[in-house]
């Protein structure tokens, strides 16, 4: 049984999701009047007068949309990396959180910013071999040019509670966006991409076929 399965999804009054809550805040939302249930299910909560019904979704009456939730994510570590699909932007290589970190293109003692379009993913291999230099000194080149994302704040959504294709109640999947978690799943699991550094020089494996650094990392809980 998932987790999710004793828990409610949370919708907004344009029917974006905000949150999961479990089944006794819920029960409280929808009983106090703060709710409207959409989808009911077939699970109860026993009082001692009754039983009462347990929805799989309900909506929060007069709730709109936060204003910051319009802008797109927040600029953050756990943003960066879901940005850059989790690999190095220089070798391409994929592995644990531990073995990446961020970089500044335009180092920081240099006046470079802390920002969207200056920082990228880097293994930590990469960071030491580009130090205080900018990448065209050390002969590094960029997958990709850095720029702030343009996910939906409702594609995250899934990230930040952990759901994936395999734990999500299926009467959620009318308003869960799972895009995101789809791409970023086939990206952690598809082959890597050949650098120019020669045979054998490229990303190393281990012997189960993953990156020798660890395996793949899990998506981490994301903020907007």
């Amino acid at each position: 049984m998932s987790s999710f399965d004793r828990k409610v999804l949370v919708l907004d009054s344009r029917y974006e999701p905000v949150k999961v809550v479990s089944m006794q805040t819920g029960f409280i939302l929808l009983y106090t009047d703060r709710a409207v249930t959409l989808v009911d299910s077939e699970r109860t909560l026993r009082a001692v007068s009754r039983p009462y019904t347990v929805p799989w979704i309900i909506r929060l009456n007069n709730s709109s949309p936060k204003g910051r939730r319009m802008h797109g994510p927040r600029f953050s570590r756990q943003n960066v990396y879901l940005r850059d699909g989790y690999r190095c932007q220089y070798c391409a290589w994929t592995g644990p959180l531990s073995g990446l970190t961020l970089d500044h293109l335009i180092p920081s003692a240099k006046g470079g910013k802390t920002s969207w379009d200056n920082i990228v993913t880097a293994c930590k291999t990469c960071n030491l071999r580009k130090g205080m230099r900018s990448p065209e000194e050390v002969g590094l080149r960029l997958a990709n040019v850095p720029a702030r994302p343009h996910f939906h704040p409702a594609s995250l959504f899934p990230l930040r509670f952990g759901l994936n294709r395999l734990n999500i109640p299926p009467t959620w999947l009318a308003y869960v966006d799972l895009t995101v978690v789809d791409r970023l799943t086939a990206a952690l699991k598809g082959p890597l991409p050949e650098d120019d550094r020669g045979p054998g020089k490229g990303n190393k494996t281990s012997k189960s076929g993953g990156p020798s650094h660890g395996g793949i990392p899990g998506v981490a809980a994301l903020s907007e």
